[in-house]
């Protein structure tokens, strides 16, 4: 039986990719740069997921990302403009973003009184709280683990191990009796199964699924997770 759910936010509650299209298209355009274009976009991804598989990793940290970021996506575009200011427009912006999964709420409003509700996140505190408080998904929640006040990021055992010990300052719950449910294999599932959490990728992408580390569940809507509950 499960007992307590930890969610990601960025990709499985809110929607990063549609914070990142709407603030390039409006950036850009406030800032005098050539228009949005969606393989801009692309390009981003590719940057932005490469920088943070290195902060999973503990080669870069999140200050050290924002230095670089921008400059870099901005060298590859063939754009000329400060990658220091863009990112403090884009990382300002970000603060208030609230575009919902497909899904989410309904999903919140469903689980909410069913099961504890945990936040499992990367990334810094005061955003990401302030993005569910905007979104109206904060008060669905009875614990926000995010890395930067856990002191860890997802994937490592000291992030989970974290999770797990302040669940059960309330309640005994095993680690068998809790399940992720996240967007990424490299942050969200990695770091599950050596600890016994269950895992649920969500997957509306339709990435390929690896056999390694097995996953419990893989979905492609939100809406599944009743099913498998």
């Amino acid at each position: 039986m499960l007992k307590a759910i930890l969610i990601d936010v960025d990709n499985t509650l809110l929607s990063f990719d549609g914070y990142v299209r709407e603030s390039m298209k409006n950036g850009f355009a406030a800032f005098g740069l050539p228009p949005y274009r969606e393989e801009m976009f692309d390009t981003f991804t590719r940057i932005n997921n490469g920088l943070w598989k290195q902060i999973e990793r503990g080669e870069l940290t999140l200050p050290e990302l924002r230095k670089v970021r921008w400059n870099r996506i901005f060298a590859e575009l063939g754009i000329d403009f400060d990658g220091a200011c863009f990112e403090e427009y884009f990382f300002k912006s970000l603060y208030d973003s609230a575009i919902p999964e497909p899904g989410a709420m309904d999903l919140l409003r469903v689980l909410h009184g069913r099961h504890t509700l945990c936040v499992a996140s990367n990334g810094p505190y005061a955003q990401q709280v302030n993005r569910l408080r905007v979104g109206g998904m904060l008060p669905f929640f009875d614990h926000l683990f995010i890395s930067e006040e856990i002191g860890a990021q997802k994937p490592s055992a000291a992030f989970f191990e974290a999770c797990i010990h302040r669940i059960n300052e309330k309640e005994t719950v095993l680690p068998e009796e809790i399940l992720m449910i996240g967007d990424s294999l490299s942050s969200d599932m990695a770091g599950c199964p050596a600890l016994g959490i269950r895992t649920c990728f969500y997957n509306p992408k339709g990435k390929d699924v690896p056999k390694e580390p097995k996953l419990d569940y893989v979905i492609s809507h939100l809406h599944e997770i009743e099913s498998i509950l």
